[in-house]
């Protein structure tokens, strides 16, 4: 019961935000902020915001930094408005209608994050892109109305995420970042215990040959104080 009221509130919440434009723009970027921030990802440490990027000259909403010094890009920008006319349809044909609008903007959204060249610069940039939609509901609605869109973004090498689904690309990124980090942390390791076992040895020769000198020191002292 507690579920479905939550789900009920969700559901309403959604048709608030949904109702004015300028929130929308806001809403899709305050979560996916969200999702980062529950993924541990801090701004200037594992992504940049609106980079320009020096080829193609695009400015994708986020840049995921990367081992090796990679990156991975994603917008936010995702086309809400006839979604919100589905919803507020007061008849079957009405919303029909604008189902279909709306899976069309999906697909010009898809095409046009293609044409940007976010993906040109293949020396630096991980072969796929993201783009976000904010809600699950939203997303749900995609796969089940036009699955179709969703294959042709991934042909394109466009990865379509919801927040659980972008939690769960981030949740990958940061595992490869720290093992990546743990490789290099262990070269240098490795390094440094390779340079110690070599300065071991040499102190240890140099303690031999102390070592020698003092004996020699000692039989030299005994005969000066017995036989001379």
């Amino acid at each position: 019961h507690e579920g479905l009221t939550l789900l009920t509130e969700h559901t309403q919440q959604l048709r608030e935000v949904l109702s004015s434009q300028k929130t929308r723009g806001q809403w899709g970027e305050r979560m996916a902020e969200d999702v980062l921030r529950l993924a541990g990802f801090l701004e200037g440490v594992n992504y940049r915001r609106q980079a320009t990027l020096l080829g193609s000259g695009g400015r994708p909403d986020y840049t995921f930094l990367m081992p090796n010094g990679l990156v991975m890009h994603m917008d936010v920008k995702f086309p809400l408005d006839n979604y919100v006319r589905y919803l507020e349809a007061a008849g079957d044909i009405e919303r029909r209608q604008h189902r279909d609008q709306f899976l069309r903007d999906v697909r010009l959204r898809v095409r046009e994050l293609t044409a940007r060249g976010y993906l040109d610069d293949v020396s630096e940039t991980v072969d796929c892109l993201l783009l976000f939609i904010p809600n699950e509901q939203v997303y749900a609605f995609v796969q089940e109305h036009d699955r179709s869109v969703l294959d042709d973004a991934l042909r394109n090498k466009i990865v379509l995420c919801s927040p659980l689904t972008l939690y769960a690309v981030l949740a990958v990124v940061r595992q490869a970042v720290d093992n990546f980090r743990l490789e290099k942390t262990s070269d240098q390791i490795l390094a440094l215990l390779g340079e110690f076992s070599l300065q071991w040895e040499k102190y240890v020769a140099q303690l031999d040959r102390v070592q020698q000198r003092f004996d020699q020191v000692g039989k030299e002292y005994a005969a000066l104080m017995t036989t001379r």
